[in-house]
């Protein structure tokens, strides 16, 4: 019986290690089919500003730099982009006129450009030669103005809101938003937009019952949805010590899941919540995300016919 393998991330926020890994790993654990799930863009710029003399300053995840090289330069500029930042070489007091002017979001937007076509042509150099199939989606945390980039891709499919077949025999529908969140994201909706959403795409289904959900949010109560817990100043909550947390995921979403009972759901959303878990009959998987420290994580599904005969996270 025929197999198909698939390969999927989610949540990488802007980190250049973490893509490259996705790149290069899909061949390694010999994936059919790559899937990259929203929220790939990095969510801070970081300056480095020139000095009086000639030299760069920046202070980066707790580290003072002061560089005079070019070479210095750019690889402080490669460790920025490794965590998911957006390093930029500014004058003294740039990023401050760019906010007062209120052209900050637009330069940020155009970081995201930059370093979004970088990571799709690498995508094209290295997977186009061996016809390895890509999917990928923008998420809740990014600004729609790339979504026209992911459609011009020169490798793989911007799949939002379509039905796409993975091979003869399984389908997947893939939606981005999220549920509402008290950071009042890029992309969001209320839970019964959401709903409408999916069945829209539903109703493109030929063969629902092993279909792939590729739903950014999770579904509700699974403790894929488990996030630290915020009070009314969205400050973390806890209690003796211990972070409280409190699921946060979509009901559609678990409704949805439930009353169509597909194979296979693939969510993201909720970094710290990684795991495999079963509603009714349906694989829901969520690996997590650990973006800023270079570590990727990710998990292999196996598709049979009429099951997922195999899953498993992997981080690398």
């Amino acid at each position: 019986m025929a197999k198909t393998r698939l390969y999927f991330v989610t949540d990488l926020h802007g980190s250049s290690k973490c893509f490259r890994k996705f790149i290069n790993a899909g061949p390694i654990y010999k994936a059919d089919v790559m899937i990259l799930g929203g929220d790939i863009t990095g969510k801070a710029i970081q300056s480095i500003v020139r000095g009086p003399t000639g030299t760069w300053t920046c202070s980066f995840v707790g580290a003072n730099y002061t560089i005079s090289s070019e070479s210095e330069l750019v690889e402080l500029e490669r460790l920025i982009s490794d965590h998911g930042y957006y390093p930029y070489r500014a004058e003294p007091g740039e990023l401050e006129a760019h906010e007062a002017e209120g052209t900050l979001d637009g330069l940020f937007v155009g970081l995201m450009i930059e370093r979004l076509t970088r990571w799709l042509n690498l995508a094209d150099e290295r997977l186009r030669p061996a016809g390895k199939p890509l999917y990928f989606m923008l998420g809740n945390d990014d600004p729609v103005e790339l979504a026209d980039l992911l459609n011009r891709a020169p490798w793989g499919t911007h799949d939002e809101g379509k039905v796409v077949w993975l091979d003869d025999d399984h389908e997947m529908i893939s939606w981005g938003f999220s549920n509402i969140t008290p950071w009042h994201s890029h992309r969001e909706q209320t839970e019964d937009q959401l709903m409408v959403s999916m069945e829209e795409m539903a109703g493109g289904l030929v063969h629902p019952e092993r279909a792939v959900l590729n739903i950014h949010v999770p579904p509700f109560g699974t403790q894929l949805d488990d996030a630290p817990k915020l009070d009314e100043n969205r400050r973390v909550v806890a209690a003796l010590g211990q972070v409280q947390f409190a699921a946060v995921g979509s009901t559609a979403v678990r409704e949805f899941e439930l009353s169509h009972q597909p194979l296979l759901g693939l969510h993201g959303h909720i970094h710290e919540s990684s795991g495999i878990r079963r509603l009714g009959r349906t694989v829901v998987i969520n690996p997590g995300s650990d973006y800023s420290t270079g570590a990727l994580n990710g998990a292999l599904v196996t598709l049979e016919k009429d099951k997922v005969s195999a899953h498993q996270l992997v981080r690398g």
